[in-house]
């Protein structure tokens, strides 16, 4: 941290509250480990007070649930000890940025940082994975807020692989490209779009028989846990490459 940050925040993966030392919230502390998180998940400033009664209270109305917002701000301040990290000014919560390093806020300048080279994006991709140690709020209860967040972070993050993967594959670097899809794979491995570009990076290398085993994988993972087969366009490739597969081995004869 920064000399002028106080805390630390974990949210990807498991949730972790730092100051000099851990901080652990109990569990008769519910509500305010929730404000925390929700503020988060809700950009962190300027977040309108009914968003966060609706995302935690949404069967209080009115002044029970402002007072149930208040209160719980209130107690996070005293777990924290200080009243200045966080904010309420005309309706509307916000951590002190000053104060505060978020993992998700790190993660999110790099996804919009740009780099120009593949080399680049390959190593931007590296630091989004240190970064990302797991899904929001991965062991947390799965709120209707927390799992909209969750999907739109692993979206961003799974559109900035396959960024750089078609890049690596512009420059014909395959082996790149195909490291960049098994990476996405490893974060979302029902992911047709990835298997295919992954089959089509083993095809171009000539590894025939690896291409053929990445459409085995999806094939399983579909039907294991979506009870569907692999959709047309990754049947087709599957067709092709076995073709060429089969070519290869005659001609070698």
């Amino acid at each position: 941290m920064s000399g002028s940050e106080r805390f630390r925040i974990h949210v990807l993966g498991r949730f972790r509250l730092l100051g000099d030392t851990p901080i652990v919230i109990s569990s008769r502390l519910r509500k305010p480990r929730g404000l925390l998180q929700a503020l988060i998940a809700f950009g962190g400033t300027e977040v309108s007070a009914g968003v966060l009664i609706d995302a935690l209270w949404p069967d209080s109305d009115g002044d029970a649930a402002y007072h149930a917002l208040e209160s719980a701000l209130y107690r996070l301040r005293q777990l924290l000890g200080t009243r200045d990290a966080l904010r309420m000014e005309g309706g509307r919560v916000s951590l002190n940025r000053d104060q505060w390093w978020v993992d998700l806020w790190e993660f999110e300048e790099e996804l919009q940082r740009s780099d120009d080279s593949e080399a680049n994006s390959i190593e931007r991709i590296g630091r989004l994975r240190l970064l990302y140690q797991g899904h929001f709020l991965q062991h947390e209860s799965e709120t209707s807020w927390i799992l909209k967040a969750r999907h739109e972070l692993l979206d961003r993050l799974l559109r900035a692989i396959r960024d750089a993967a078609r890049e690596c594959e512009h420059a014909r670097r395959w082996e790149d490209a195909a490291n960049l899809y098994r990476s996405g794979i490893e974060l979302d491995s029902l992911n047709e779009g990835l298997y295919r570009g992954l089959m089509l990076c083993h095809h171009e290398l000539g590894d025939h028989s690896e291409a053929l085993q990445a459409y085995r994988r999806c094939r399983e993972l579909l039907a294991c846990f979506l009870g569907i087969p692999p959709n047309a366009k990754t049947q087709a490739l599957y067709h092709s490459v076995r073709e060429r597969a089969a070519y290869s081995v005659v001609a070698s004869v």
